[in-house]
């Protein structure tokens, strides 16, 4: 059987390229940063097991994908404030032992990097599966016109989310830190319209409009994330 090993490649870097360049930059070179991104990728991982559960329990979600999304965004964001919670104790108890790890735990940094966790977490769930079969022969074509291969559909999406993870990451810690609870709801309402795009495809649309709307929504919650970070981009990064 014919590998195709360049679409493969294509797609892997698109859908994981952006993240694992942000991951070199601000949390590889350090390892309590990189236990700060494994740590949050598992609370995404318990937001998924939970609406797992609640998908099981109740057996009419089962019918319906947008219930079901709705609650999987709730629980994305209650664990992710409880992550930040978390995250502050942590950084108290620390610095009362070691000042070196009082930059690490509070600022924009940290929230840049549990916010890759969560967002590299996600993608991976969400188009592991897919790209598994990418490196076979042939490519599969979406429903709706136009019509795109859902690979480069796929690799698109994890992209646009693993971003707007990263930016819902910083606004978040924001909100809780600030107690503003109106920078938190537009989190929530960000994330489920971004995540009601994905939708689309249930209903044949072409998933272009999907894209579209998802690297939109991308631009304008980035665009507002840069603005409440006074415009400046060195707080998210170490330099030495």
């Amino acid at each position: 059987m014919a590998v195709n090993w360049l679409p493969f490649l294509g797609y892997l870097s698109i859908s994981f390229g952006p993240s694992v360049t942000l991951f070199s930059l601000v949390a590889a070179s350090e390892a309590q940063a990189v236990i700060l991104w494994i740590t949050s990728a598992f609370f995404w991982l318990l937001s998924l097991l939970l609406t797992s559960l609640l998908w099981l329990a109740v057996v009419p979600l089962k019918d319906y994908v947008v219930f079901t999304l709705f609650f999987s965004v709730f629980f994305q964001e209650g664990f992710r404030v409880l992550f930040i919670m978390m995250v502050r104790v942590a950084n108290t108890a620390l610095s009362r032992i070691s000042r070196d790890t009082a930059d690490l735990f509070h600022g924009p940094r940290y929230s840049l990097i549990a916010g890759l966790g969560y967002g590299a977490m996600s993608a991976m769930f969400m188009y592991v599966n897919v790209l598994s079969e990418a490196s076979g022969p042939g490519t599969i074509y979406s429903d709706g016109k136009p019509s795109l291969p859902i690979f480069l559909t796929g690799a698109l999406l994890a992209s646009a989310m693993t971003g707007l993870h990263v930016c819902w990451g910083v606004l978040s810690s924001e909100a809780v830190e600030t107690r503003n609870w109106r920078l938190g709801l537009i989190v929530i309402l960000s994330h489920l319209f971004a995540s009601s795009m994905t939708v689309m495809n249930e209903y044949k649309i072409s998933p272009i409009y999907s894209i579209l709307s998802t690297y939109a929504t991308l631009g304008v919650v980035g665009a507002f994330t840069f603005h409440r970070a006074k415009g400046q981009i060195q707080p998210f990064f170490k330099l030495r």
